[in-house]
């Protein structure tokens, strides 16, 4: 039942540090199948989940403390998804039908429901659904704070750092609503972006004389699988080299919404700029290499979910390492001060199986794979 089994972490972890070290925090799930059936091509797996709040090391890949989520809802069943709603400097937050509240000195768990007592009797325990539905908690960074909804209608803080409680005025979740995200290799990248007046693009050459033409270019992520990188001013991009990227982009800037090019652009809706619609068209700026240049993602083939391999290039085109990742899609991307924090899978999907370290100076990366708990390198080129 091994191969049927499964371990997932989810897409809202996050990389705290801890005694200098980088620390990823996350709700693992645990599949663990019981039968498997198979019928006219068809396989259907049955099993059991557990939830877990878990803490790596990820220099190490250590798990430095694993705690099992299992209170039950308000209908008494060990059912409902977990979430992991934020962090203050002291504490983590996590949700699965109550509050769970963990130390980031110790790994230890110092608050649940029935600790908060001043809220004990008003705190509600309905079931989430991650990430399309999430009841009743929230954390909220500039409040430093849980923003809770109170079986009596009112909302309530719990101060992230002292753990107090009050009543807060603002009705918070009559105007805050989660909404639906989907994940999936497009949503890492962009193919078009800029610093100045210099541009970079990842297009193909059927691109560029459709441009020269002053023709439209195809819309759509689909559109283009073998691209180059060009580079220049705007009107006058040119192809570095004759390097391959197979629906390449460039990885985008975490965190980052800001909107390179303007709309009141004249060439905005029929030139280059329709190199936006092939990735994040509301993340256009792309990640920077500590000194200079970018990371391209591209897949192995031009298969829909072609294993993705990731180049770092100077300004100028010229490689600097390549990681073939034999994952399929990634995830979330975090960004440390010399390395990436790369969460990938072979799924579609807002989980994923591995986790890989790449050291921003050569591309040496350790992956770490969920499932198995091992730590292992992964060869460069």
């Amino acid at each position: 039942m091994k191969k049927h089994s499964s371990s997932n972490a989810q897409d809202d972890a996050i990389v705290y540090m801890h005694n200098g070290k980088p620390v990823l925090a996350t709700v693992l799930k645990k599949f663990q199948a019981s039968s498997v059936r198979s019928s006219k091509g068809f396989t259907s797996v049955s099993g059991s989940s557990k939830l877990y709040a878990q803490a790596i090391d990820i220099e190490t890949g250590k798990v430095l403390w694993s705690h099992r989520l299992k209170a039950e809802n308000n209908r008494g069943q060990d059912w409902g998804d977990a979430i992991l709603l934020g962090q203050s400097s002291r504490y983590l937050f996590f949700l699965r039908n109550e509050l769970y509240v963990i130390s980031k000195e110790t790994g230890e768990i110092v608050a649940r429901n029935e600790n908060l007592k001043d809220l004990q009797d008003k705190l509600l325990t309905e079931s989430s659904i991650y990430p399309t539905f999430i009841n009743n908690y929230a954390y909220n960074d500039s409040l430093q704070a849980v923003v809770i909804k109170g079986s009596d209608g009112l909302t309530y803080l719990l101060d992230g750092n002292t753990l107090q409680t009050k009543q807060e005025d603002n009705p918070y979740f009559e105007k805050s609503t989660h909404k639906p995200h989907h994940i999936d290799y497009n949503t890492q990248l962009v193919t078009i972006t800029r610093e100045g007046e210099l541009y970079s693009a990842l297009m193909s050459d059927k691109d560029q004389q459709l441009l020269q033409q002053g023709n439209k270019i195809p819309y759509g992520p689909r559109e283009a699988a073998r691209r180059f990188l060009f580079t220049g001013k705007q009107l006058t991009l040119q192809k570095a080299n004759n390097d391959l990227y197979l629906y390449g982009g460039f990885l985008k800037a975490a965190n980052q919404d800001t909107l390179l090019f303007s709309q009141n652009d004249p060439l905005y809706y029929k030139g280059i700029y329709q190199l936006l619609s092939r990735g994040d068209e509301k993340h256009q700026t792309a990640f920077q290499l500590p000194g200079g240049g970018h990371i391209i993602l591209h897949r192995t083939t031009v298969e829909r979910d072609a294993p993705i391999l990731l180049t770092a290039v100077k300004q100028d085109g010229k490689k600097l390492w390549q990681i073939a990742t034999n994952m399929r899609n990634i995830v979330k991307v975090i960004e440390l001060p010399d390395h990436l924090v790369v969460m990938a899978s072979q799924e579609n999907n807002n989980s994923f199986s591995d986790l890989l370290y790449i050291s921003l100076s050569d591309g040496s990366t350790r992956k770490y794979n969920f499932k198995d708990g091992t730590f292992s390198p992964l060869i460069g080129k």
